[in-house]
């Protein structure tokens, strides 16, 4: 029988300089299954000058599926996982303001959602989950609050100062007495991209974001970045995985119609007002006696 010899294809033929520059424009998940193709992309795929955030959304990827049993953090993700529109998503959130982070936006536009981490996803149910185990995490996923239509939060920084203003934030979870916000406003650059989380007990308030020597009890070390966030949760899971909870208990969705409870820490509630509601929260901002 004569043999059949494969001829390579255009791509494969490609010089290699060439190929690692058509790999750097791979987002996350078809650089991931490209290395399914042959042991030569195997092999060139590492090599690719990914986008810098990209890489690190990779090398994430990477621990996770190493860490031992980490399939057992799965099952009620799977099972929860609902149809996702991530274009429409962010599409939504540029409606209200210009600029999205940018670690944020290609986490929502290239993350693999069959691994998102802590329940902490826009497609998964807005509850308050009660159990603290290797599959869920304690609180309310805010981020899933209507995510055909996400709305931006109005939030207050520098309060109590003649510089007091409103600056538009993501609302991501709310836990007890502690809430967690994406800073948007690009017009305060320490702020931009990054994570807080307000906490009640620390004598912080959950619609206020705390600024750099405010007060003596100045706790709050926010996340850089999202990125910075999720592997923070992940290292959580991690620990949870070493725990074997002998009981549940049941979950519990928000009351409907969701209510705003201004700057207050009850999780199934808004701790303030949609951002094209500003206006109303810097009022409120300089005159604490009407909340």
């Amino acid at each position: 029988m004569k043999r059949i010899e494969r001829v390579p294809s255009m791509l494969q033929s490609l010089p290699v300089e060439i190929l690692l520059h058509v790999f750097s424009f791979l987002e996350l998940q078809p650089y991931l299954i490209s290395h399914g193709v042959c042991k030569d992309w195997q092999r060139l795929l590492p090599l690719t000058e990914l986008h810098p955030i990209r890489r690190r959304m990779l090398e994430l990827y990477q621990k996770i599926i190493s860490t031992p049993n980490f399939e057992k953090t799965r099952p009620w993700t799977l099972d929860n996982m609902q149809p996702f529109d991530r274009q429409t998503y962010i599409d939504g959130l540029l409606t209200q303001y210009p600029v999205i982070p940018a670690e944020f936006r290609m986490w929502i536009l290239e993350w693999p959602n069959c691994l998102a981490i802590a329940c902490t996803w826009p497609s998964l149910p807005v509850l308050r989950y009660r159990w603290h185990a290797n599959q869920r995490r304690p609180g309310v996923n805010w981020l899933g609050y209507v995510p055909t239509n996400p709305h931006l939060s109005a939030v207050v920084y520098r309060s109590g100062t003649p510089d007091v203003k409103v600056i538009p934030a993501l609302l991501i979870w709310r836990e007890n007495s502690i809430t967690n916000w994406l800073i948007f406003d690009q017009d305060e650059p320490d702020l931009f991209g990054r994570i807080y989380a307000t906490d009640f007990m620390e004598g912080e308030s959950s619609a206020v974001i705390p600024y750099p020597g405010q007060d003596p009890w100045y706790t709050n070390e926010p996340y850089p970045d999202w990125i910075a966030y999720m592997e923070y949760l992940w290292e959580c899971t991690v620990s949870a995985l070493e725990i074997n909870p002998t009981y549940e208990l049941p979950d519990r969705p928000p009351i409907l119609p969701v209510v705003v409870c201004y700057n207050m820490a009850w999780d199934t509630t808004l701790p303030t007002f949609p951002w094209a509601q500003r206006d109303d929260v810097l009022r409120l901002a300089r005159n604490p006696q009407i909340h």
